[in-house]
């Protein structure tokens, strides 16, 4: 029996000798890892109504969403985001007053506690302004009960979200979407969905003639469509129907227009042999072209072309400026209203001063008195109403006329640089003038000035704002901007056209 005994304890001795050998030729055991519950250290906001978007602030939460679980007094929440120190949430519709608790793999914590409050009204559309147009254009909605903070409001036309632009309790400002289509304008916030009235999408075509990288050219839509070889200048622009209008300079230097992209030459006076075609108006089946032709870049005459042939344009008779008789001038810009053509420029002696005028039917209306540089640049009739633009140089006036009587335009001060361009009348009434003020773009709504951008003045800065005009609701001005290329404003927000370094004139239809 002991010599058994002692075999077994042999044998056992052995056994774990080699149970021992084994393990430490083994691969030593992974670390424990001790799951860390999260902490709360504080929750905002502490009170609102169900949907509010609740922040809660603490430590060890799960950067996944979806791997923490809030409740609110027992009511599962949704995690919007999620990082180690802070989850975002919303308080469900169906929790009620009590704590927040958050639930990750290392434990439970509840937090402070979210108190419900009365759920805010909906919100409400009274009226949306303008009630038609096209994408892009700044739509005003009036209301009640909208948020303040833009992207806390929800705007869809007939379905399609659309950018908020600036937002108060009573009205949102809103850009149509491009995607758009006619239908009610809604607003969703957190409280509810209101519908509102019907925005009927209309097509616009915008064009805008100027100057390319490459040379003359105009913009349809913003595509870029060069002129053809032998024109070496395109200043205006008149669209009918489906017809383009150029009007411009061939390479000849000579005045010409361009219909569909074929050219017809205008002719000049005896023994001169350059000029311009400024400006052009197409009424019924007649086009009518203004401009002028000169004498190896001097002493110019104003001139229109009626169907390619030259009407008569008178000069002024007498002495307007030091006892200098008139015998030069220039038109810039045509405008036929029923069986009346005007015209808008200037006279001037040879050796004095341009006298600012128009033209009805031929015959000159002096403006100024030749003692300083005086243009008109724009014609324009609304009704009975004959409107002009232009500047007077240093007399400090600023002013556009009407039937013939100057009209002042505010400027901060009134001994800086001023030029005002393009003239243009809406439907309602507002008068309004392009051009620029301290050599920067600027418009000018029934004489109140309007910055078109937030450029500084300085030395080698120039902006231009050389034409105005408008369709429906909307204001369109050709030129260019500091810092963002030239192109157009449509009520306020540029948009920079492909390739281009001058826009002279815009219309749209």
């Amino acid at each position: 029996m002991k010599k058994t005994a002692h075999l077994l304890l042999f044998l056992s001795v052995i056994l774990l000798v080699l149970l021992m050998g084994c393990s430490k030729s083994s691969s030593p055991a992974p670390p424990i890892t001790i799951p860390i519950p999260p902490t709360i250290s504080n929750i905002s906001p502490v009170t609102g109504p169900a949907g509010t978007s609740v922040t809660i602030s603490g430590t060890n939460f799960s950067s996944t969403a979806a791997d923490n679980t809030v409740k609110f007094n027992g009511t599962v929440a949704v995690v919007t985001s999620a990082s180690a120190g802070s989850l975002v949430v919303t308080a469900p519709v169906a929790g009620s007053t009590g704590p927040v608790s958050v639930t990750t793999a290392g434990g439970s914590k509840a937090g402070p506690t979210f108190t419900y409050s009365a759920p805010l009204p909906p919100p409400a559309i009274s009226s949306i302004s303008p009630v038609s147009g096209g994408a892009g254009i700044l739509v005003t909605i009036n209301g009640t009960n909208f948020k303040t903070t833009p992207t806390d409001n929800t705007v869809k036309f007939n379905g399609t979200a659309a950018t908020v632009q600036t937002a108060t309790a009573t009205a949102l400002t809103v850009l149509t979407p491009a995607a758009g289509t006619t239908g009610a304008v809604t607003v969703t916030t957190v409280d509810g969905t209101a519908t509102g009235p019907t925005f009927t999408y209309t097509t616009q075509d915008i064009y805008v003639v100027g100057r390319s990288n490459n040379g003359p050219a105009y913009w349809k839509n913003g595509v870029l469509m060069p002129m053809p070889s032998d024109c070496i200048l395109s200043k205006a622009i008149f669209i009918d129907g489906t017809d383009v209008y150029i009007a411009g300079a061939d390479v000849a230097g000579a005045p010409k227009y361009w219909k569909n992209g074929v050219g017809v030459s205008l002719p000049m006076f005896s023994g001169h042999n350059e000029g311009q075609a400024t400006s052009i108006f197409v009424s019924g089946t007649d086009v009518y072209v203004g401009g002028f032709d000169l004498i190896n870049g001097a002493n110019s005459i104003p001139r229109c072309w009626k169907n390619g042939t030259a009407m008569t344009v008178l000069l002024s008779t007498g002495n307007i400026s030091a006892g200098l008789p008139i015998n030069d001038g220039d038109v810039y810009s045509v405008f036929v209203s029923g069986t009346d053509v005007y015209l808008a420029g200037s006279q001037s002696p040879f050796t004095g001063n341009q006298v600012a005028t128009y033209w009805k039917n031929g015959n000159p209306v002096p403006l100024t008195d030749g003692s300083t540089v005086a243009e008109t640049t724009s014609v324009l009739v609304s009704g009975s109403d004959v409107y002009l633009s232009g500047y007077i140089q240093g007399t400090g006036q600023r002013v556009y006329w009407k039937n013939g009587t100057a009209v002042p335009l505010n400027t901060p001060t009134n001994n800086l640089s001023f030029i005002g361009r393009s003239v243009y009348v809406a439907n309602n009434g507002d008068v309004y003038i392009s051009g620029e003020y301290q050599n920067l773009a600027k418009l000018w709504k029934n004489g109140t000035m309007i910055d078109l951008t937030t450029t500084t003045t300085g030395n080698g800065i120039f902006e231009s704002a050389f034409c105005v005009t408008g369709n429906g609701s909307d204001i369109y001005v050709a030129g260019n901007a500091i810092g963002q290329g030239t192109g157009y404003w449509k009520n306020g927000v540029f948009t920079a056209l492909p390739q281009a370094q001058f826009a002279y004139q815009i219309v749209v239809k």
